[in-house]
């Protein structure tokens, strides 16, 4: 005759065996009770370890949750040890549900994956990410995948050591936290977010090579000026590269390269943690700015990028000027992801330089909500009036940006209003649905003294 063991994580009244383990996730707190249910046949039969099979989750093999729930091989398990390994699984924080079914050949784990798993980031962890940190962590923690991890749990503690023994390898002592946060990278994604809380982790010394005499004094005065900023893992070898691109480019080297790589070892007080860099630059040849070619197929038109550059009281090369002109026509139109790459072509017998475009316009953006938050109702009426931007339009932050000037002008009532406060706004584009919602802040200016 078979028998059957249940365990599940719900909110259900214990009827055997219940413990509650609360998690705080982005500010709200989700508990999960855990049941289990079991016969007295259980206790007395033993299971091999060899006949466990988990079902629910692909993404990770046999094996990996083999090591992650502490199953050892060749081990019988009694009602105790399944409970034991069971809550090993469930405090990874990787798993909404799971329960067990049992007969006399095998252990049947059903798991169901938590729906709220979010990707890494590095804040200012002095480490370098790829393969070889990645391969680290899941020698580790053998359900860790980059991609997939919880907002809080032991896993993720457990991150937070290894990061620090990691760290403490390169001769720092450092504290390192993990918390969730939204609006991280480009894509504004929610992530898991890894940070060192202390020390300080700063930009250090930096080393140059390849500058001519002419660029010298320039170089080091840019290299003495990004020292002591803040350390960020996964932009400031890039960010060095651009500002020391963009001051080869103001001066006309539109062919200089430019290559940064971490200098060891760290540079390590009680105060700070500061990481070294080596800077190698090849400036070529100087050249002058030819012509700047839109694609075929823009959504915009010549004339429009050269109106908006007679008007604009912008300083800076020409060619970013016209790149920034591009870019603000685009997100005009709604498209706020645009991305616009430069191609140079080089005539050597001329030193002239031209430029192509290439535009990948990204997804476009139409307006989700408006709020008016601190007016009073009778203003925020008069507003709600004044605004001309329909849901589901094509969103356009230069309304945003003029929009209170043109309210003022509508309704003396409400321009007298808003000279007494300061009005400030901002939006938060959803990259998933493509709505922005907006919300303009009214705040009582500070009075003077009389």
């Amino acid at each position: 005759m078979n028998w059957m063991n249940l365990w599940r994580i719900r909110s259900t009244p214990a009827i055997c065996y219940s413990w509650q383990n609360m998690t705080k996730q982005s500010g709200a707190v989700s508990a999960a009770l855990l049941l289990i249910c079991t016969f007295p046949l259980l206790a007395q039969k033993k299971v091999p370890a060899q006949a466990i099979r988990f079902q629910g989750a692909p993404q990770y093999a046999q094996q990996e949750l083999l090591e992650a729930g502490g199953f050892k091989s060749g081990a019988p398990l009694n009602s105790a040890e399944i409970r034991a390994r069971a809550r090993q699984l469930d405090d990874t924080g990787l798993f909404k549900e799971i329960k067990f079914t049992s007969d006399r050949k095998t252990l049947l784990f059903t798991l169901t994956p938590s729906s709220q798993l979010f990707p890494m980031h590095l804040e200012n962890l002095p480490l370098t990410p790829g393969k070889e940190l990645e391969a680290k962590l899941h020698e580790r923690f053998p359900l860790y995948r980059s991609n997939l991890l919880p907002a809080s749990g032991r896993m993720v503690d457990g991150i937070c050591r290894a990061f620090e023994e990691m760290v403490a390898a390169e001769g720092a002592k450092a504290t390192v936290k993990a918390a969730l946060t939204s609006g991280l990278g480009p894509q504004m994604v929610t992530a898991v977010n890894f940070t060192i809380v202390s020390p300080a982790v700063r930009i250090g010394r930096i080393q140059l090579a390849g500058a001519s005499p002419a660029m010298q004094a320039k170089a080091s005065l840019l290299a003495s000026g990004q020292g002591g900023n803040s350390f960020d893992t996964e932009n400031t070898a890039v960010g060095l590269q651009h500002v020391f691109e963009d001051l080869y480019h103001d001066q006309g080297y539109a062919a200089v390269q430019v290559d940064v790589a971490r200098a060891d070892p760290l540079i390590v007080s009680d105060q700070s943690i500061d990481v070294s860099y080596a800077v190698t630059i090849k400036e070529g040849e100087i050249y002058k700015l030819g012509t700047i070619d839109l694609p075929a197929g823009a959504l915009i038109m010549r004339a429009e990028v050269e109106k908006a550059l007679s008007k604009s009281r912008g300083t800076g090369r020409q060619l970013d000027l016209f790149v920034l002109a591009v870019r603000d026509a685009y997100s005009a139109r709604g498209y706020l992801d645009c991305s616009i790459a430069q191609h140079p072509s080089f005539n050597e017998a001329a030193h002239i330089v031209n430029y192509s475009l290439e535009i990948a316009p990204g997804s476009q953006y139409r307006l989700g909500s408006v709020k008016f938050d601190g007016a009073p109702d009778a203003m925020a009426a008069k507003l709600k009036l004044a605004w001309k931007m329909a849901s589901g339009e094509t969103f356009d932050e230069n309304y945003l940006s003029n929009f209170a000037a043109l309210a003022q002008k509508k309704d003396k009532s409400l321009s007298k209003w808003m000279q007494t406060v300061i009005t400030t706004y901002d939006f938060k584009p959803d990259p998933v649905t493509h709505d922005v919602n907006c919300t303009f802040h009214f705040a009582k200016a500070a009075q003077g003294p009389a």
